[in-house]
């Protein structure tokens, strides 16, 4: 996605900085040029070239579904919603790559949910039979 780039305007991090809180309304997304950010409600960590912050634009509200903070001190590349859609609808492969992104995030939330449900499920079983 490098040809993204001139597109998009550079913010700096600090370890410990929040970028955003889930509920916070969106009109960014952000592409990782340096340092590492964690997903504080999912504790996945998020590396240099991934995209985040773009299922708010698909939301009816436009507020973020997450919270991020710095954990590594770094910069990312913010690209404003406004241009993600002209670019969406401009370029087909990014189009594509964008539905792509989008869906791939949300079925790994539905599938950590499955997971966690059923490690509750089990853990309810065990306890039953003791």
């Amino acid at each position: 996605m490098n040809w993204l780039r001139p597109y998009m305007k550079k913010r700096r991090y600090r370890k410990g900085d929040v970028l955003f809180r889930k509920g916070d309304p969106a009109d960014e997304m952000f592409l990782i040029g340096k340092g590492r950010y964690r997903v504080l409600e999912l504790g996945n960590e998020l590396q240099p070239g991934e995209i985040f912050g773009e299922l708010a634009l698909l939301t009816p509200s436009y507020n973020r579904t997450q919270s991020v903070e710095c954990i590594e001190s770094g910069h990312v590349l913010t690209l404003p919603y406004d241009e993600v859609r002209a670019l969406y609808f401009e370029n087909p492969e990014f189009g594509f790559y964008f539905l792509q992104l989008a869906s791939g995030r949300l079925l790994e939330t539905i599938a950590r949910a499955e997971e966690m449900l059923d490690a509750e499920r089990a853990a309810g079983a065990l306890g039953q039979a003791t």
